[in-house]
């Protein structure tokens, strides 16, 4: 009886230490969101640690998205990464990258975009914005590496079709396809449009949802008999 009593107690005290540490590492809530329609992803994001604030409690969801933020916030959502890649010599960010600095904190991000084989100019400027056709290209060339993904074979007439870039058409019709981003009212893309930090959030939302959706199920362990 008194070894059963330890062992609850024992149970009880790792499952409030756990409790307890859990939350000591939670993130604490973003100060600067709460009139943002994105306020649910975004704070969904943040618990899951693909996205962080200009701060420990700030956000800045109106700030325009920088190439440094939105390529980062890529891989972290799709975990591209160079597992599957053998080195001879460890990259670095300049042998691909004349504007990104080997000690940057995003150095590591861009270089698993470049062999992933994501489609970023070599003269990419980490401070400039991204615009929503950037972002949406670099995002599906990354979501289309983590599965295979069934799409329906057809055109989605865009207004102002003629203002995307001709490499990024593609790519964009597909991200329609997929519903991670959408048109306006009047069926317009706004390619060059900067997109914000919260923009850029909900589209990585439902692009983890959408991952997550197609998963696989996985195989079921055949049964043994005894």
């Amino acid at each position: 009886m008194k070894n059963r009593m330890r062992t609850a107690i024992a149970a009880v005290a790792v499952m409030l230490s756990a409790s307890i540490t859990s939350h000591a590492f939670a993130a604490a809530p973003f100060g600067d969101i709460a009139s943002s329609g994105s306020k649910a992803k975004i704070e969904a994001l943040q618990q899951q640690g693909i996205i962080k604030g200009v701060s420990d409690t700030a956000f800045h969801p109106e700030d325009n998205l920088t190439a440094a933020q939105g390529i980062s916030l890529i891989v972290r959502t799709t975990q591209i990464s160079l597992a599957a890649i053998d080195f001879k010599k460890a990259p670095v960010a300049d042998d691909y990258y004349t504007k990104v600095k080997n000690d940057a904190w995003f150095a590591e991000d861009f270089i698993i975009a470049h062999y992933n084989g994501l489609d970023i100019p070599a003269d990419i400027d980490p401070a400039a914005p991204l615009t929503k056709e950037q972002f949406t290209h670099y995002l599906v060339q990354a979501l289309e590496l983590t599965g295979q993904y069934p799409t329906v074979k057809m055109f989605i007439p865009i207004q102002d079709e003629k203002d995307i870039t001709v490499d990024y058409q593609g790519t964009i019709q597909r991200a329609l396809l997929y519903k991670i981003v959408s048109l306006d009212e009047e069926g317009n893309f706004d390619p060059a449009h900067a997109l914000t930090r919260a923009e850029a959030a909900a589209i990585l939302y439902d692009t983890k949802a959408f991952i997550e959706a197609h998963k696989e199920n996985p195989v079921p362990e055949p049964e043994t008999s005894a």
